[in-house]
């Protein structure tokens, strides 16, 4: 189990494969783990060698009180790299994982090739959010209802919340149906440990910090960049703000798709992540080489459902 000493803690870190170097981030509450149940792990490293951590404070990395802004974990990222010999790499983030990558772009812009930024919310642009424009909301907010009819309304959109209300009820109340979730007993076994973090950490008062990563710093990243969003996340005004502001920055929404996408519809993720870094590496028009991946993508996803229409 490798380690290196950063900012006076261990990070725990995995290193895999041969080629570019790509640096996969996960977000708040989850771990490396993430990376290898949806195989963009094991997929990438095929061509670029890979590094996964756990945050400070995740999995086997050093539970600490404090230092969780994006500006803290992008310190955290550039001493790793400099401890395990990283000069430069592409950053690949999910949620607060791309919030971590974008700060290390814009802090660090030596150390990063390009981005991915999957699902990142960002504090500084949540004025451009209005669930009340959110074509989704009724929609969402009747299955969520049909899961559980006592959900506080305010858990409209916001999936961090609505996480956290999840496992504090998860050890107590048997009545939850959490398969619903997809997460079935696992959700129990993660409760303590997220709850943990939210509860004795800065966390949770950290990931809102409007201050650590304001909007002129995003708009300075120049580095080759892929917005990766669901169609059905409350987050497109985000997606398209980095689309607007970043100087190199494509976006790609995926159908039928929301916060968690990479977890249900791990293939189409890889593909997006492992096309455009390969895109980005041979200097090929990153606009025409996403739209011909998703095109490719949606016929197969169709041949799939008409096959699987014809065993029903």
């Amino acid at each position: 189990m490798p380690t290196a000493a950063v900012n006076d803690i261990q990070i725990h870190y995995q290193q895999q494969g041969q080629g570019p170097d790509v640096v996969l981030i996960h977000g708040m509450g989850g771990n490396m783990s993430f990376w290898h149940a949806n195989t963009t792990l094991v997929n990438l490293m095929k061509e670029f060698r890979v590094t996964v951590y756990d945050l400070r404070g995740h999995g086997y990395s050093t539970f600490v009180r404090s230092g969780y802004t994006s500006g803290d974990l992008a310190g955290d990222l550039n001493g790793l790299m400099e401890a395990i010999g990283l000069e430069k790499a592409y950053l690949v983030g999910h949620s607060y994982g791309g919030m971590i990558a974008l700060h290390t772009a814009a802090a660090y812009p030596e150390r990063v090739s390009g981005l991915v930024l999957t699902e990142v919310s960002i504090p500084a642009l949540t004025h451009l959010i209005d669930l009340d424009q959110w074509p989704y909301r009724e929609e969402r907010k009747k299955k969520l209802m049909a899961i559980d009819p006592r959900l506080p309304a305010y858990l409209d959109g916001f999936n961090m919340y609505l996480l956290e209300y999840r496992l504090r009820n998860a050890t107590t109340d048997q009545t939850l149906p959490l398969d619903r979730f997809g997460l079935r007993k696992g959700l129990k076994r993660i409760a303590r440990r997220v709850l943990k973090l939210l509860d004795e950490t800065t966390a949770k008062k950290d990931m809102k910090d409007a201050t650590s990563l304001p909007e002129e710093m995003i708009r300075r990243v120049r580095q080759p960049t892929l917005a990766l969003y669901g169609q059905f996340s409350p987050l497109i005004p985000v997606c398209n703000f980095l689309r607007d502001n970043l100087s190199s920055c494509i976006k790609v929404e995926v159908p039928e798709a929301g916060h968690l996408f990479p977890a249900r519809l791990p293939e189409v993720f890889v593909r997006n992540i492992r096309d455009f870094l390969m895109a980005v590496e041979t200097g090929e028009d990153l606009q025409q080489r996403m739209e011909a991946t998703n095109e490719e993508l949606k016929a197969a996803l169709q041949e799939k459902e008409a096959v699987e229409e014809a065993f029903l």
